[in-house]
């Protein structure tokens, strides 16, 4: 979350900096030519903006950018950075965070869930849900800064458009879907690979901000991020830190023939000289240890004391969360299957069996799921596809060697007014065998009911219903769900308890992802070979997580009603 007020007190000595890779005239503003990007901090930040310029008098599920939104509004921002000759060297995520981290992790997750309960609490339902056409990525919302009314920040942020963006710089954004879903004009990418920011992107054992700083000292260059914390590692002589939210054009006005972004630039090395204090890390501290000093106060703090800082356990103690920790380092985890292919949740839990030692120093595996868009009113929509994950989880826990085994793993979700430690058991070998083989019962049951010529995407979001339905004591009625499938409601207009049924039906879809990822990277067997084939075709996340892609799937009253009729004909 950043050390507080560091920001504050060293922003004005941010220089003006325009990003560009060509030589800069006379006249021109300092270029910064390469970065490296902080990938959470720019989907967040993408989000932001994105979300800025959406009207809020929409339906209540179209009042935040769509993963897919998101990941386009990413796409289009590196296009764009390579349109100006700017180096892309890597784009970092968050792998797995270390212990320590928890209890920060926690506070995120917290004020995530006080959002939603705002959001519940203040948003207001339309009589008439008004629908919005999709953002265009490029139309340049994403380089023009414009503030968010209060009541639009308590919208706890979508849990998945992280996991989104990463799998889709991975293997979505080729430069033929650049062209078909971004931008005709791709011409600067053509001499790049046909996946341009595949090879770019990692996912290291542990937070993005250690990658990043690892890869601006060895190349010079500037991190994207909007972590305060970047410019308290050692970025060298020359590494510097450009702050995502100050990148803009200078008019305010997007203007894709100009094409001139600007931003501020601090770099540490540089600011410390300024300053007259050793380091910027030495600053850092000094604000630690009494964030109410008047900035004058702190840099003589700062000042050499003839090594009496350097040599105590609470500074070297201070350092160690910014240091090296070979975060380059990707060891292979079962099947030829790199952490590099895992959605962040799923890589964290692996990494916790690979270094219990940092990553799960308690004894006890820890997955923290993101508060959903749901009614808090409501009991939480991840109970929906628990047994699922319990069953990735266990499944994995048998693969491993039997003094790496745990017999619980933790989930921090949200119950009521709290997030809380679920404890999952994790189950032997007999109970996972036969928990497979129902799933693959249900799953080709409910192949043979819909038909196997069925879209794919339309039968997940059915398959999902029938899980979320067969053990409820209510359900809706089948003109109900018809509505549903084909408008986002059930109603006249968008209720709560339509958003609760999106969100179990994504909790759901995300545990079978869970659940897949696991299997592919445990040690195979029969059953799992043959569980792993039924899953294969889930849909990428930025399909999965649409709500406008489940409206346009079943767009056809004919499909949706006869998709219903078979439903409740066969589950209900």
């Amino acid at each position: 979350m950043g050390i507080q007020y560091l920001t504050k007190h060293l922003l004005p000595y941010a220089e003006s900096i325009q990003l560009n890779g060509q030589t800069p005239g006379l006249e021109d503003p300092p270029r910064v030519r390469g970065v490296v990007i902080d990938g959470p901090s720019l989907v967040y930040h993408v989000h932001h903006r994105l979300l800025s310029w959406i009207d809020p008098s929409c339906d209540i599920l179209d009042v935040q950018p769509s993963c897919d939104e998101v990941s386009r509004g990413v796409c289009s921002y590196l296009l764009q950075l390579n349109e100006l000759g700017v180096e892309i060297h890597k784009i970092c995520f968050d792998g797995a965070l270390p212990t320590p981290k928890r209890e920060t992790r926690l506070s995120r997750n917290e004020k995530s869930r006080k959002r939603l309960e705002l959001a519940r609490r203040d948003l207001p339902l339309h009589t008439a849900p008004k629908s919005r056409p999709p953002i265009n990525p490029k139309a340049g919302q994403i380089w023009c800064s414009r503030g968010l009314p209060s009541r639009r920040k308590n919208l706890p942020e979508n849990p998945f458009m992280v996991s989104t963006v990463y799998e889709d710089l991975k293997g979505r954004w080729s430069k033929e879907s650049i062209r078909n879903n971004v931008d005709e004009d791709i011409t600067s990418l053509i001499h790049q690979e046909e996946y341009p920011w595949a090879e770019r992107t990692v996912m290291v054992p542990g937070e993005a901000d250690v990658e990043c700083a690892r890869v601006a000292k060895a190349t010079g260059s500037a991190v994207l991020s909007g972590d305060s914390d970047l410019m308290v590692h050692d970025l060298g002589p020359e590494g510097s830190v450009v702050f995502l939210d100050s990148v803009q054009t200078p008019s305010g006005v997007w203007d894709a023939v100009a094409g001139d972004i600007r931003g501020l630039r601090i770099c540490p090395a540089v600011l410390a000289r300024k300053l007259g204090v050793a380091s910027i890390q030495r600053f850092a501290f000094a604000l630690t240890q009494n964030p109410h000093l008047r900035f004058a106060q702190i840099v003589q703090a700062a000042k050499d004391d003839g090594g009496v800082t350097e040599s105590s356990d609470v500074y070297r103690n201070f350092l160690r969360e910014y240091e090296d920790q070979d975060t380059h380092l990707q060891p292979a985890v079962g099947a030829g299957c790199l952490v590099q292919d895992l959605d962040p949740r799923v890589s964290e839990l692996v990494w916790q069996y690979q270094l219990p030692r940092i990553y799960c120093s308690d004894g006890v595996p820890h997955v923290y799921l993101g508060v959903l868009s749901e009614d808090h009113a409501r009991q939480c929509a991840w109970r929906h596809g628990r047994d699922y994950r319990a069953l990735g989880y266990s499944f994995f826990n048998l693969s491993r060697a039997a003094d790496n085994r745990y017999s619980i793993v933790r989930e921090y979700v949200r119950r009521g007014g709290r997030i809380v430690a679920d404890e999952v058991a994790l189950s032997e070998e007999p109970y996972v065998k036969l928990e497979l083989g129902l799933l693959r019962s249900r799953l080709e049951s409910t192949r043979d009911t819909f038909g196997h010529s069925l879209a794919t995407e339309r039968f997940w979001v059915l398959f999902a219903l029938s899980e979320i339905y067969r053990d409820a004591s209510t359900t809706p009625t089948g003109k109900q769900v018809e509505k549903f499938l084909a408008k986002g409601y059930m109603g006249q207009r968008t209720d709560w308890a339509d958003v609760q049924l999106l969100g179990q039906i994504q909790a759901t879809l995300y545990s079978l992802r869970v659940l897949k990822q696991l299997l592919d990277i445990a040690a195979p067997d029969d059953d799992s070979v043959e569980s792993r084939s039924l899953l294969a075709e889930l849909p990428p996340l930025y399909i999965m997580m649409s709500r406008r892609r489940m409206i346009e799937s079943f767009a056809d009253n004919r499909i949706a009603k006869d998709a219903v009729r078979r439903l409740f004909t066969t589950f209900f």
